[in-house]
């Protein structure tokens, strides 16, 4: 496609009706599941419905804009914003909810409510089945990995996880622990668990940590998806026999990263290889059937040369391995980096800014978490899976931009959806 191509076909197609088509296609509930989350309000007191406020909070996700007082400048609100948003909500507006209305009414909403739409999407997708060619053997692949959110030097809302350094300094942190589908280039939240002490945590106890947060994550995941089969991956902080216990427990397979923490096995393995090799394929080496403590698993160790350097990759996994498969065994048990790159990095640094708490307010900051990651599995199903993204070759950023300027700059046809398409999606 040429520039004059690429710019007629600007002009020719909006943005955000490709996106609140995709949301009608695929997602179909998940408005009215905004409507019917819990309102505290006093009814003679509503000007807003609930579907309007969470509209107001979504979009400008969408649109690439993260802090609350912006919604409410005249970057976002404008008149044609006005209307585009009265259309998608069937609420005829003045104006938009301010951002301080928002604010009040996140205050109050239930966040194991928004923990169900977070289900709901993620079901929805699955079962549309457009994800099944990224299965390995009928499992999908969840990576697991905790990230640091914010610092502060006072201890918000009193359930910080405390970091005291050799120098006596102490800093008060937010941290969360993350679930993600991958798919091919996407991570869609499929779970998500805040690392945080309790409210009277005294000198003596310990705090919450990545695993007991991973241990309360487990049980709800299994409870949400009884069916589905999942291969757990995850760094070497997951090597461990409590972890591994839980994937056996839950009938799950794993593949986590091996490194010297977990000693008598690292040691163990590679003092086999010196000798014995269960693969015959250069550069991979294989220790079928690995017994420790009651567990049995296999150990995995990968060398790469590339541009000079030598890098090694070992793996644990309780998956069958063969020479046949033992290379998209490893590319699964590197898939973990995706959750820092496609997940982690791009919601720090390039659209969502998820340091920044929107609320002080304990419940609000929660509920807006929630509102970024649904947000970013609706920005990456158009940025991966849409014909016109695709076609344009846009970046995350150019994204933002044209979704920006169709939802304020233009009046966008909204009633008359189309919904005979497929998302398709590359490697």
């Amino acid at each position: 496609m040429n520039r004059k191509e690429r710019r007629n076909l600007k002009k020719d197609k909006n943005l955000v009706k490709e996106l609140y088509s995709i949301i009608a296609k695929y997602l179909p509930e998940l408005l009215t599941m905004f409507d019917n989350l819990t309102d505290v309000r006093h009814k003679s007191y509503v000007t807003y419905t609930m579907k309007t406020i969470c509209v107001t909070r979504l979009f400008p996700l969408l649109c690439g804009i993260t802090t609350m007082t912006d919604i409410s400048t005249d970057t976002f609100n404008t008149d044609n914003c006005i209307k585009n948003i009265s259309k998608i909500c069937n609420q005829s507006l003045k104006e938009l909810p301010y951002w301080e209305t928002i604010q009040d009414v996140f205050i109050n909403i239930k966040t194991d409510e928004l923990r169900d739409i977070q289900k709901y999407i993620v079901k929805t997708l699955i079962r549309s089945k457009m994800f099944d060619r990224y299965k390995y053997d009928g499992y999908f692949q969840l990576v697991v990995d905790g990230s640091g959110l914010s610092s502060h030097s006072y201890n918000l809302n009193n359930n910080c996880i405390k970091k005291k350094y050799k120098d006596g300094k102490i800093t008060y942190c937010k941290y969360i622990l993350e679930c993600k589908l991958v798919v091919g280039n996407i991570v869609i939240s499929l779970d998500s668990e805040w690392i945080e002490n309790e409210d009277n945590l005294n000198e003596n106890q310990k705090q919450d940590c990545e695993i007991k947060a991973f241990e309360r994550m487990a049980k709800r995941i299994k409870k949400n998806y009884p069916k589905q089969k999942f291969i757990i991956t995850a760094d070497a902080l997951y090597c461990t026999s409590p972890m591994i216990k839980i994937c056996k427990l839950n009938s799950w397979k794993y593949i986590f990263n091996l490194n010297d923490r977990l000693r008598t096995v690292f040691k163990d393995f590679n003092d086999y290889i010196e000798y014995f090799n269960d693969c015959s394929i250069e550069n991979y080496f294989l220790d079928n059937n690995y017994k420790y403590k009651s567990h049995r698993f296999n150990i995995i160790k990968f060398t790469e040369n590339k541009k000079n350097k030598t890098t090694n990759f070992h793996y644990i996994t309780n998956l069958n391995v063969t020479n046949l498969n033992i290379k998209k065994i490893v590319n699964l048990g590197r898939n973990r980096w995706k959750i820092e790159n496609q997940g982690f990095y791009n919601q720090k640094h390039r659209i969502f800014d998820i340091t920044h708490l929107n609320s002080r307010n304990d419940t609000a900051l929660k509920n807006h978490y929630f509102f970024i990651q649904i947000a970013h599995t609706i920005r990456q199903l158009l940025e991966r899976g849409n014909k016109v993204t695709k076609l344009l070759k846009l970046k995350i950023k150019e994204v933002s931009t044209l979704l920006l300027s169709n939802l304020t700059s233009t009046i966008s046809d909204l009633n008359n959806l189309e919904t005979n398409f497929q998302l398709r999606f590359d490697d």
